[in-house]
């Protein structure tokens, strides 16, 4: 059977779709995003277990964006994979300012009762 050039640039056409749908999946980290600490008790679990979720997160961080060279839309996937990382980080800075403030607040509260 014989190609016409019009079925020829139609596989071409088909082919670079799949390929540009394939660049583009989304880029999901699967570090979980902190919970805010209701209690003193878990705002302390919280600081006790920070610097080993916050070197997770980077390690995750650095697989994601090594993986993104396999891919064809490079830079694409390198700001999603930053954008995401930046979240994240942004999350536990916010839960790590929390924790700290209950920490504080309860020693505070602790001297301050102490005292009288």
């Amino acid at each position: 059977m014989k190609t016409t050039p019009l079925r020829g640039r139609t596989a071409v056409l088909w082919g670079t779709c799949v390929l540009a749908i394939s660049g583009c999946a989304g880029v999901q980290l699967q570090s979980p995003y902190p919970e805010p600490p209701a209690t003193v008790e878990q705002a302390k679990a919280y600081m006790a277990s920070r610097d080993q979720a916050l070197a997770n997160l980077d390690y995750e961080i650095n697989q994601k964006t090594r993986a993104c060279y396999d891919r064809f839309f490079v830079s694409d996937c390198l700001d999603k994979v930053r954008i995401e990382g930046a979240k994240l980080r942004r999350a536990h800075l916010e839960t790590q300012g929390q924790a700290g403030d209950m920490i504080r607040l309860d020693d505070y509260a602790k001297r301050r009762s102490g005292k009288e």
